[in-house]
């Protein structure tokens, strides 16, 4: 690596309420690793700032544009195409200079160096016991195993290294992806696993369960079914995680303290102590704004419409027996001023949006007291027509409810509070699912995926809901990933693993369909890294950028 500043994460430190779940960072002047982190309190100071790079990644816009566009089930919504269109498109102009990856792979490699540190560190340290030795650096091999989970499938076979930087380093190195694999991200996820409590001793610390659930998703990734199929079942039967009933309630922001989410990352309402904040709340909403019977609140959130569901996504639904449509899309809005829709008084509290999901007629919608949205499956990027979904230039569609944040202190605040769920038990049932088909025991496969869907099932609906082991194909397992999974940070990822980024891309996603070429399966590395590096004839730029 060219360049990484250990001091500002080392300095600060983060410490997480099990009652309040708060992230405090306190800044220690003048310490270094090499004399701070000798000390119990030190080292463990360190271990608490490695979970701090955390929150400037999940929850944040350049994670979401690096995972959740430009795939077959989000495309450019108003505020993607005018703030950041080229990683959507796959245009030419997605290059090394982006924004967004440059901040995701600087944050990564923070928190890697970070984590090498206290990893380095913790056994020259005095005065504790040999088994909070091992959980220290069960922790801190954990963060850096998810770090570089993301960095690998990001980038590929780019920069690795074990040991921490303490200064200016010029030299860079191209690593083959199957070391990060096999020497950094499967043995800090097994050491984590030996070593790590049954329990967090913390809300929001990592446990055993977290890392033994984590392995399983790296296992998936890289084709090892068996084992994918042994470490989900077993966070499944040996923890107490259930799956929330109703499917709605999950995504209440009064229930985060939740019996699905397996690990999250914390934030907090307090401004002090929240850094960037969740701000996903922002990215996937419907621009309410422009109607005459509201304005902008609170509790509808304020529009950045930057992520837009594609028609595929929409279509995924059987919403007369899926309660995951509901549960996942707010698709009706309430007045909260006085206004005219279709020359009809509209107060306080009446409908002022609606959106249904089939055509209807321009004078039943000219007929109504609000504006009523329809659904014609034309290519949501092309819509001009009147009140139809994607209509007013990309700013009208349904609204991802996951990250509403109606707890924010003001109308503008871009910093929000929600714990952003990393892994969730759902997740387990589905990596079960594809690692039995995967390894043809098609009757285990389906007996995992129809609990998943028996949840998901509108109440008097769980029978239809079911389905067969002769039903379940790769296609089945990946639209019930979208299902379930959209907008969380994994589509992208799903696609690059399962071979099938270019096909449905281009099947689903008009905007980045000409442009997609195989080259696109990494992304490009950060120019300024590139620019700096002294040793450019053996780092150099991922083929196509």
């Amino acid at each position: 690596m060219k360049y990484i500043a250990i001091i500002t994460s080392f300095l600060l430190v983060l410490v997480i309420s099990a009652c309040d779940q708060i992230l405090i960072e306190d800044p220690v002047s003048l310490a270094t690793s090499d004399s701070y982190y000798t000390t119990e309190k030190g080292i463990e100071d360190g271990l608490r700032s490695s979970y701090v790079t955390l929150r400037s990644i999940y929850g944040q816009e350049n994670g979401f544009f690096l995972t959740v566009t430009g795939t077959d089930i989000f495309t450019n919504g108003f505020g993607g195409i005018a703030n950041n269109p080229d990683i959507n498109n796959y245009s030419q102009n997605f290059l090394g200079t982006n924004n967004s990856v440059s901040t995701l792979w600087n944050e990564l490699y923070k928190g890697i160096n970070q984590c090498n540190t206290v990893i380095n560190k913790v056994s020259l340290v005095e005065g504790i016991s040999d088994q909070r030795r091992n959980e220290i650096e069960a922790e801190a091999r954990f963060l850096r195993a998810l770090y570089y989970f993301h960095v690998v499938q990001q980038w590929g076979g780019v920069h690795f290294s074990l040991d921490e930087t303490s200064g200016v380093e010029t030299e860079a190195n191209l690593t083959p992806e199957e070391t990060f694999y096999a020497q950094g991200i499967i043995p800090d996820l097994v050491f984590a696993t030996e070593n790590l409590p049954s329990t967090a001793s913390e809300y929001g610390r990592v446990f055993k369960g977290a890392a033994e659930a984590l392995l399983a998703r790296v296992h998936l990734t890289i084709g090892n079914w068996s084992e994918a199929e042994h470490f989900s079942t077993k966070v499944i039967n040996d923890y107490s995680f259930t799956l929330v009933k109703p499917y709605y309630n999950l995504w209440d922001i009064n229930n985060e303290l939740n019996s699905e989410f397996i690990w999250t990352v914390q934030f907090t309402e307090d401004p002090l102590f929240n850094g960037p904040g969740n701000s996903g709340h922002l990215y996937f909403i419907f621009d309410y704004t422009f109607n005459p019977a509201m304005v902008r609140d609170i509790e509808n959130g304020r529009p950045y419409q930057r992520f837009l569901p594609t028609n595929y996504l929409l279509n995924l639904y059987d919403r007369e027996i899926d309660a995951r449509w509901e549960g996942s899309f707010k698709t009706t809005w309430f007045a909260n001023i006085t206004g005219v829709i279709n020359g009809q008084t509209v107060n306080p509290g009446d409908t002022a949006i609606h959106i249904v999901m089939y055509p209807v007629s321009d004078e039943e919608k000219r007929a109504v007291p609000y504006w009523l949205f329809d659904y014609k499956d034309n290519w949501i990027g092309d819509v001009s027509s009147f009140q139809e979904i994607g209509s007013n230039q990309r700013r009208n569609y349904p609204s991802l409810r996951k990250f509403l944040d109606p707890l924010r202190p003001s109308i503008n605040e871009v910093a929000g509070r929600r714990d952003f769920p990393v892994i969730r038990l759902a997740e387990m049932y589905l990596i079960a699912t594809e690692a039995a088909w995967r390894q043809n025991k098609i009757g285990e496969a389906a007996s995992y995926l129809n609990v998943l869907r028996t949840r998901a099932a509108i109440s008097g609906k769980e029978a239809e809901m079911q389905v067969s082991a002769e039903e379940i194909d790769l296609e089945l397992i990946l639209d019930e990933r979208a299902r379930e999974l959209a907008g969380e940070n994994f589509r992208w990822y799903d696609l690059k693993r399962t071979g099938t980024l270019l096909d449905r891309v281009r099947k689903y996603n008009l905007d980045a369909a000409p442009n997609i070429q195989d080259f696109h399966a990494v992304r490009p590395i950060p120019q300024t890294q590139i620019d700096r590096v002294s040793n450019p004839g053996e780092f150099y730029q991922n083929q196509g950028y």
